[in-house]
């Protein structure tokens, strides 16, 4: 089954050819009015996180499991995704779907 969400930060633990594998994820940047000031608060360099003592999801993650606190996003229903599709950002977890109200 496929996702929703794609990630394009090849350095994150949680990133397997382009698919998200935890369990949920967090998006960040409470007063971001442009993609930059948001970011991926899930993510874990895979230099620094060993996956083989992760024991959370083994299926792909989707819009419905991230979490949001950019208010000012207009996909963001009440600290919930509501986009059709999500990007992130390669070279910094940026939320690359952030559209400003």
């Amino acid at each position: 089954m496929g996702s929703n969400l794609h990630c394009s930060a090849t350095n994150c633990a949680f990133n397997q050819t382009g698919g998200c594998y935890a369990s949920q994820i967090k998006v960040e940047g409470f007063d971001a009015v442009i993609t930059p000031e948001t970011y991926c608060d899930t993510f874990k360099d895979k230099d620094n996180f060993n996956m083989t003592n992760y024991h959370g999801d083994t299926s792909l993650t989707s819009t419905q499991n991230i979490s949001c606190s950019a208010n000012k996003c207009t996909y963001n229903s009440y600290g919930a995704c509501n986009a059709s599709h999500v990007d992130i950002n390669f070279e910094n977890s940026s939320c690359e779907t952030f559209v400003a109200r």
